[in-house]
């Protein structure tokens, strides 16, 4: 299922169509494609689940951070800017600690 997420990469191809660079992304979203050939066990959930929760408090901490900031400084302006850095922040954590966690497995699994 997590393969699926595959498919938003394909909203990059906006960004050829209305000309905003900033569609291009998603192109990196095509990574989870890879995940269509991983067998899925119940271990697999549980590194997603947990990556997931990770990525999720974090978005959570950096947009009140970011929000905090737009009030501060009192330029609305930098709401597209803050709130896309957290957006590609939180997504980036979701990978790193997806990776992680299957560097982990593998290395377990070969000193079984």
């Amino acid at each position: 299922m997590i393969a699926l997420m595959g498919l938003i990469g394909f909203l990059g191809f906006l960004g050829f169509y209305t000309g905003n660079f900033g569609y291009f992304g998603f192109f990196g979203f095509f990574v989870f494609f890879t995940y269509a050939l991983k067998k899925y066990d119940e271990l697999f959930d549980t590194y997603v689940k947990k990556a997931a929760t990770t990525a999720f408090f974090t978005s959570v901490v950096l947009f009140c951070a970011a929000l905090c900031a737009v009030v501060l400084l009192g330029d609305p302006a930098l709401i597209p800017t803050l709130f896309t850095l957290v957006f590609v922040f939180s997504v980036m954590v979701f990978i790193l600690r997806l990776i992680i966690y299957e560097m982990v497995e593998n290395i377990r699994s070969r000193e079984e």
